[in-house]
């Protein structure tokens, strides 16, 4: 409570529900610390970001050390893509499970996350949607045939390659399927009828296709932040860092250090 602008009640709280997410003891004060830094830095909450991140490391099985990694990834994303850390959180936990099993990485499933909803794509019909899309990409590269190759002429690429890409680095085959698509039009073909053929044609599932297929940088840029940020892990510090410089976040670390002498007095005086 004197390193950063939160009540020792506030703290407590978090690591209750840290707790109660399954967080390991010994994870309990790394975790809580970094919910508390994104509810300070970013437009969620401590209890928000602690219930969304517990949730997504327990499908992603991410390691408790890398805790901060999945806030500065998150942050950076939230800064430099034109939507929020709470939309970003959102989706990647829809995303979470069917990312998981197509073999991408967290912060893969957290750039794929961006790049939907920074084009107003919203977490509930989104994470249906591209859950959909992963199991027909998966299918396809499993079974082979008209499917797979119908997947490869979009891509730009042949089936083999396809099915290569697909089990080595899965977020590049995604990336490639939607940069052809966004390409379609300009070779004169329609996307409406191409994802109709290949059986992509749910209306929640052909208006993302067709909305990141307009936006394939946005998905390039994103992956690349995200894995950035995920290595270089120092986003969320700083971010919180700038906060809690401000005058008003270092008196409330003055006030919460005479609240602990005031404690620590009644303490030594008890009875």
């Amino acid at each position: 409570a004197t390193e950063i602008p939160a009540t020792t009640t506030e703290i407590s709280a978090v690591a209750e529900s840290a707790g109660q997410l399954g967080i390991a003891t010994d994870d309990v004060l790394s975790f809580t610390r970094t919910m508390i830094d994104l509810g300070n830095s970013t437009n969620l909450t401590a209890d928000e970001a602690a219930s969304a991140f517990a949730k997504f490391a327990n499908i992603t099985g991410t390691a408790a050390e890398d805790y901060g990694r999945l806030g500065s990834t998150v942050v950076a994303l939230g800064n430099n893509f034109a939507t929020t850390e709470a939309d970003i959180v959102a989706m990647s936990t829809r995303l979470a499970s069917a990312g998981t099993l197509a073999g991408l990485s967290e912060s893969e499933i957290m750039a794929l996350a961006t790049a939907m909803s920074s084009v107003g794509i919203e977490a509930e019909a989104g994470g249906t949607a591209m859950t959909q899309t992963l199991s027909a990409i998966e299918s396809a590269a499993a079974k082979g045939g008209d499917s797979l190759q119908q997947f490869a002429d979009v891509a730009g690429g042949s089936a083999t390659e396809v099915v290569q890409l697909w089990s080595t680095s899965p977020i590049t085959a995604i990336q490639k399927f939607i940069a052809g698509l966004g390409q379609l039009d300009e070779k004169g073909e329609s996307a409406v009828l191409v994802l109709d053929e290949m059986g992509l044609s749910g209306v929640r599932q052909s208006n993302m296709l067709k909305a990141l297929g307009l936006a394939a940088d946005q998905m390039t840029g994103a992956v690349n932040t995200a894995n950035t940020a995920w290595q270089q892990n120092t986003a969320l510090t700083n971010e919180a860092n700038k906060r809690y410089a401000t005058a008003q976040s270092r008196l409330t670390m003055m006030q919460n250090a005479y609240n602990n002498l005031k404690v620590a007095i009644g303490d030594a005086y008890t009875p």
